[in-house]
């Protein structure tokens, strides 16, 4: 079995194997990971600490236990989803995720422009896996019942890649996502970046409105088929305060892709 090495943005090499596998990139600061501990917590939205939750039915508070794992400590980033395009593994977004390709500093920007297939891919290729909803929540929020990842205090630019009036544009002002990490005030309990805004993340989790009144109390793991994957953490257009709480969710259609959604991954 012969094997090549294969240039990727910033200077790393991805080792490429010719019958098609192909070795994940080396470790960078990009892909680091951060270490959520087993818990049990109250999953879901708490109408007493967040008036809107008396809207969404859908987000039902209940109780879950979930086993200790590790997840991304960022989003994805360009330099990492290429690294897998170039080892033939993964095929290249088709809506945005490109403008940061070959740029020296794609190491800091999060992947966008990849449907659910996608993102499955690349984590697997990682040797990791996309996180469930109950984990993604978990690791955004801690245990204590807090709205967004940094307590309760109302989303602003100063912890969050968002588009507010106050900002001017979207992506505070930029009209872009920003690098990754790029709000270090907004980093959830466990030291997780951009849980609230910059892109969408795709989870592994089918959709059900329905699902979080008898979902397992362990590990849940989401319905077994349905016809939309879920997005967590609102994005870098998103505008107002409930669209980036660590209990929202957003369905889509998982062979879609947007600018709007990335993905981070866990194991």
């Amino acid at each position: 079995m012969s094997t090549n090495l294969s240039l990727i943005p910033g200077g790393a090499f991805a080792l490429v194997i010719s019958a098609g596998a192909a070795l994940a990139a080396p470790d960078t600061p990009d892909s680091e990971m951060v270490s959520v501990p087993a818990a049990t917590y109250e999953m879901g939205c708490d109408p007493a600490v967040d008036e809107i939750c008396s809207y969404v039915p859908e987000e039902y508070k209940h109780t879950v236990t979930i086993d200790a794992f590790m997840i991304d400590k960022y989003e994805v980033t360009t330099r990492r989803y290429t690294a897998c395009v170039d080892a033939g593994v993964c095929s290249q977004p088709t809506v945005g995720g490109l403008m940061h390709f070959g740029d020296p500093d794609s190491d800091r920007w999060p992947i966008n422009g990849v449907n659910w297939y996608q993102a499955k891919e690349f984590c697997e290729w990682e040797g990791k896996r996309l996180p469930t909803s109950a984990e993604w929540e978990l690791a955004a929020r801690g245990t204590d019942g807090r709205i967004y990842p940094w307590g309760n205090q109302a989303p602003d630019c100063k912890r969050v890649v968002m588009d507010r009036a106050n900002a001017g544009y979207m992506g505070c002002g930029s009209g872009n996502t920003l690098k990754v990490g790029s709000k270090p005030k907004g980093a959830s309990p466990y030291g997780a970046m951009d849980m609230a805004g910059n892109v969408w993340e795709w989870v592994s989790d089918w959709y059900d409105e329905s699902y979080y009144y008898n979902s397992p109390k362990k590990n849940p793991k989401g319905p077994k088929r349905g016809d939309l994957k879920i997005t967590r953490g609102g994005d870098f257009l998103s505008r107002q305060a409930y669209e980036v709480r660590s209990t929202g969710r957003f369905p889509y259609y998982p062979s879609n892709p947007s600018p709007a959604i990335g993905f981070r991954c866990a194991k």
